[in-house]
């Protein structure tokens, strides 16, 4: 029998892992989703070689992803005007959508998009972007991205100088009292999960940390450990 995972895209979880599979086998990804049964959400890039510099998942990949009824999917959409595509990927089964800061005008739009169909909406800000960009929206959504690399390929390097800023938005989120995730996109890994996890963040996309391994499974496993040694109060 297949587990409800739906029950954990309620925010009764502190801290949570997202396996990026755009770092997995793209030839047998079902497999690759199979070979991480501890991951507490998988995260699915779409791209569309414009705002992103690469392809990522289509909506008929992610649906069936999704099938596999494993855990939640978090979408992560790089793409211009999502506000166009947000219901094909709910429809698709994404759990929760995260949009760009810096791919629309429509921000409320989508807001309401993902709201009606009772979805986590998220907002992302690329490294070069100020959380006050976004900071008016903190009471409408569900989550925050900070990237910690630039939008496009898994593999990059850590970018350290996004510390402070997520520093400032988990800052804002307490003071606020607000229910709102911080997710870490980028670099993040035994070496710098500590740092993210310091800064205030509470979900983290782990992409190359984990399927560049040889056991996936354990790999994550030690990133969780590091989490419950180092975690807030």
């Amino acid at each position: 029998m297949l587990k409800d995972f739906r029950l954990n895209t309620t925010p009764n979880k502190k801290y949570k892992f997202a396996p990026s599979l755009l770092a997995a086998n793209q030839s047998e990804i079902a497999n690759e989703v199979k070979r991480v049964p501890n991951a507490d959400w998988f995260h699915v890039d779409v791209m569309d070689n414009h705002f992103a510099p690469n392809m990522g998942f289509s909506a008929d990949a992610l649906k069936s992803i999704a099938c596999l009824k494993q855990a939640p999917i978090d979408a992560h959409l790089m793409i211009e005007n999502p506000e166009n595509f947000l219901k094909t990927f709910i429809k698709a089964g994404a759990d929760s959508l995260t949009i760009h800061a810096e791919a629309t005008r429509e921000i409320d739009k989508c807001i309401d998009i993902v709201k009606e169909s009772n979805k986590r909406i998220g907002i992302a800000l690329k490294p070069d972007t100020p959380f006050s960009d976004i900071k008016k929206y903190l009471t409408k959504i569900d989550m925050v991205l900070i990237m910690t690399v630039y939008p496009g390929y898994s593999g990059q390097v850590f970018l350290h100088n996004q510390v402070e800023k997520i520093k400032e938005v988990r800052s804002e989120i307490d003071k606020s009292q607000l229910d709102i995730w911080l997710q870490i996109d980028g670099g993040v890994g035994l070496e710098t999960l500590e740092i993210v996890l310091d800064a205030g963040a509470d979900f983290f996309v782990v992409g190359s940390s984990v399927y560049y391994e040889k056991d996936p499974e354990s790999a994550l496993n030690i990133l969780k450990q590091i989490v419950t040694k180092n975690q807030r109060p």
